[in-house]
């Protein structure tokens, strides 16, 4: 049997800008106040995808022991160019969708990271990086 190539048509809801980013998160719970670092792989307007290398049993240990809300600082993730960054730092909410533990190929723990409850400054905030990342690669490549 033969498998369907594929048609070229995007399966996700949202297109994914391949990107390394730094990241703060904390994971939602008991222990609020410890707050890791990563990297993202990508990003999109419904989520990212973060490589962790640091404190990663930790952070699995968290996540199975029924803590899968995340609050990631947007402020870290998307940098505001024009303004000085806040004292207080914006923080979303996230879901983890997935998540894979580091083997001998990969030894960094990747979480798939789904938005959720965004207000409309921290959606724009996120669709402005998006457009302009998009934009800044289109005019390189014509």
């Amino acid at each position: 049997m033969t498998r369907d190539l594929f048609n070229g048509r995007e399966r996700r809801a949202y297109i994914r800008l391949e990107t390394a980013l730094p990241v703060r998160f904390k994971i939602s719970g008991k222990e609020t106040r410890k707050i890791y670092t990563a990297r993202t792989k990508n990003i999109s307007h419904g989520g990212l995808c973060v490589e962790v290398h640091q404190d990663k049993e930790d952070i699995i240990d968290k996540l199975s022991a029924d803590a899968t809300k995340l609050g990631i600082d947007l402020d870290t993730l998307i940098p505001d160019q024009k303004e000085v960054v806040s004292a207080k730092p914006i923080w979303v909410n996230s879901r983890v969708d997935w998540a894979r533990k580091p083997g001998p190929k990969d030894p960094a723990l990747l979480m798939g990271l789904e938005f959720e409850d965004l207000t409309q400054a921290a959606r724009k905030k996120i669709h402005d990086y998006l457009v302009g990342e998009f934009l800044k690669r289109y005019e390189t490549v014509n």
